[in-house]
């Protein structure tokens, strides 16, 4: 179990790019559209993780899917930043059991995946989803040399984040407070959420 990647909601995707060239020195490279939720995608390769940027594409079809209602109500409430953090796993079907949670596929030009969880994090951002990419699936952050995603910072409860990951010792910073994903390590730097 390690953190795969964290998801940056966005109106904007050449915007949010440019700002993370910026602030970072960090470059986005092309994703793609999710097939079925309205959403499509940059990816800022990191090594051993990404930073996914994400926006809506269709609204109506984005209305329709649990991500992308999500997003558009992140963007709506509280405007653009981290809004979600994904834990990769081997088998996310024995996740599911464990967690009781269903397992969705996601897929895009080039990706193809099972999570789990997804709904749940949504809801609770301190918690983050399962992903396990189908066999043959190379890891979006592969070609990235900026080390990594090296932490996670949320507020949320504890004990209910610690049980999620049924006491996996993730570098994850939590306090108490309104779920929320607050902060993310990119090597030695850090995107917070403004």
């Amino acid at each position: 179990m390690r953190i795969d990647h964290a998801i940056y909601a966005t109106r904007d995707l050449e915007a949010a790019a440019a700002m993370v060239e910026a602030d970072l020195g960090l470059t986005a490279v092309a994703g793609g559209r999710h097939e079925g939720l309205g959403t499509h995608n940059r990816i800022v390769p990191l090594g051993s993780g990404y930073l996914e940027l994400l926006a809506v594409c269709d609204e109506d079809e984005a209305a329709r899917s649990a991500l992308g209602s999500a997003l558009q109500a992140r963007i709506e409430h509280f405007g653009e930043g981290l809004m979600a953090w994904a834990v990769a796993v081997d088998d996310v079907q024995s996740v599911a059991a464990r967690l009781g949670t269903w397992v969705t596929a996601i897929a895009r030009q080039g990706l193809t995946a099972q999570l789990t969880g997804l709904l749940e994090s949504l809801r609770e951002p301190f918690l983050p989803f399962f992903v396990a990419r189908d066999p043959g699936v190379p890891d979006p952050g592969r070609d990235g040399d900026a080390g990594g995603l090296s932490w996670v910072e949320v507020t949320g409860d504890v004990e209910r984040l610690a049980a999620w990951l049924d006491g996996a010792e993730l570098p994850v910073r939590i306090t108490q407070g309104q779920p929320a994903v607050v902060a993310v390590g990119i090597g030695d730097r850090e995107l917070r959420t403004r």
